[in-house]
């Protein structure tokens, strides 16, 4: 059975809730997928799905946590998968949601970098803002992807206050990962970017370790 079938049915199962049949397709993926790690975008798109429609009132807060519990069967099966691209362009990520703690995104997105060649840490224990940033400078992250989504966009101003009266700016950098909520802005200039897609996600910070790469090496070259 192609790969693709198999990537449907798991993202089905999520969208139902289903953990069983979600943890048998992410075991056929692992073992017989020509890139288990494709899997991990139908996963992200299946629980965003669940996650949609909760917001519009369709799944209540029991569907929603069916469907995050089959999210995070699947996903611990394919992590065990995963063979990191070998890349020079790296950085120690730590991914986590502004508040709430336990969010399946950010073990997701996680996955999605560690899979890039990054040493990427869910630290979606995290239940404010300040100890997200805490919780970050504790496992010496160069990145911090904060999570935003439409119930949490609006704390965007508070994670900016705490990222810049804590001092946390000379430590680590931030980048805003603002699924679903459009309104989220950075007219403080906090973030090095604000990506609202995985795909957007990866790339830019790829963009962006290639160039502070770049500007290492500039100032390690000696003058003549």
């Amino acid at each position: 059975m192609k790969d693709e079938v198999i990537q449907r049915q798991l993202a089905d199962a999520i969208v139902k809730g289903d953990a069983e049949t979600a943890e048998v397709k992410a075991k056929v993926l692992a073992q017989y997928a020509k890139n288990p790690t494709e899997a991990l975008d139908d996963l992200y798109d299946a629980y965003r799905t669940a996650e949609s429609l909760h917001v519009v009132g369709e799944y209540d807060e029991e569907r929603l946590a069916a469907s995050a519990n089959a999210a995070r069967a699947s996903l611990s099966v394919l992590k065990s998968a995963l063979t990191p691209r070998q890349t020079r362009f790296t950085a120690r990520i730590c991914v986590g949601p502004v508040s709430g703690g336990n969010d399946v995104m950010s073990a997701i997105i996680a996955a999605l970098l560690t899979a890039t060649g990054c040493e990427a840490t869910d630290i979606s224990r995290a239940t404010t803002a300040r100890e997200l940033l805490r919780n970050a400078e504790q496992s010496s992250a160069e990145l911090l992807v904060v999570s935003f989504n439409e119930q949490t966009a609006g704390l965007v101003e508070e994670f900016v206050k705490e990222f810049q009266s804590g001092g946390f700016r000379n430590k680590f950098h931030a980048i805003a990962f603002a699924r679903g909520s459009q309104s989220t802005t950075d007219e403080s200039g906090t973030f090095v970017f604000v990506a609202r897609e995985p795909l957007e996600l990866l790339s830019k910070t790829a963009e962006f370790l290639i160039r502070n790469q770049g500007k290492r090496n500039a100032r390690s070259v000696p003058m003549p």
